[in-house]
């Protein structure tokens, strides 16, 4: 008889712990999942402005013009 009076009140007191635990993990998982797609987003804008900078210093340095290397004396005697 003790048995089951002790059963039914770990029931009462374990299944209230037990969907508490549940809640706050997924609480939790959706904090983290959200947390992460955040930093995502905040790594994307960081690289869109980097390789925008990129593209605007590779406009701003004038070009560079090759020097035409001289003619090889063969292709001088054609």
């Amino acid at each position: 008889m003790a048995g089951i009076l002790v059963s039914a009140l770990a029931k009462k007191v374990a299944k209230p712990a037990v969907r508490g635990l549940v809640k706050t993990s997924l609480k939790l998982a959706a904090d983290t999942r959200r947390a992460a797609h955040e930093l995502n987003d905040e790594l994307r804008d960081i690289a869109a402005e980097a390789g925008s900078e990129v593209f605007l210093e590779d406009i701003a340095e004038p070009e560079r013009k090759t020097v035409p290397k001289s003619r090889s004396a063969a292709s001088k005697a054609r």
